[in-house]
């Protein structure tokens, strides 16, 4: 069965495996960026995250018995609520493990009176496009990067 619960960011150490598989995933699957997401580090990654107020960060994981599955984290700024990333396992994906997460997330942005609410995505990862599609997310800009 699977449990969905928040930790604070000092256990973030929990997710590291399971960023860096969607690191991987990135690197993977782009046809123009592998170098960049060769070299994200989750350690540098994550310091991004600490300069947010405590109560503007919220990190949800979901675990199957004993074993971390997923996760998201997202983040307020001056009003903007952010889904800043969201993985969940190879094997557990099509089960709503997700969605479930996102809307948890979303309702929690909601809840803090967020007036703007959104979600970067690669331009290249036409699945998860329709994923957020399908929580009413749409393209709203499109950057452009050199390579």
């Amino acid at each position: 069965m699977c449990e969905m619960f928040d930790i604070s960011y000092d256990e973030i150490e929990i997710i590291k495996d399971l960023w860096e598989k969607n690191r991987l995933y990135h690197e993977k699957t782009s046809e123009h960026f592998k170098e960049l997401y060769r070299f994200i580090r989750f350690d540098e990654r994550i310091k991004g995250f600490n300069g947010f107020n405590r109560d503007n960060m919220k990190i949800t994981v979901a675990k199957n018995n004993h074993e971390y599955i997923g996760y998201c984290i997202s983040t307020i700024m001056d009003g903007k609520g952010e889904i800043q990333t969201l993985h969940v396992e190879e094997a557990n994906r099509g089960k709503g493990i997700g969605k479930k997460l996102s809307i948890n997330h979303l309702e929690w942005l909601k809840e803090k009176n967020c007036k703007e609410i959104g979600v970067t995505v690669s331009q290249e990862n036409e699945s998860t496009i329709w994923f957020y599609k399908k929580l009413g997310f749409y393209p709203n800009t499109l950057y452009m990067q050199q390579k």
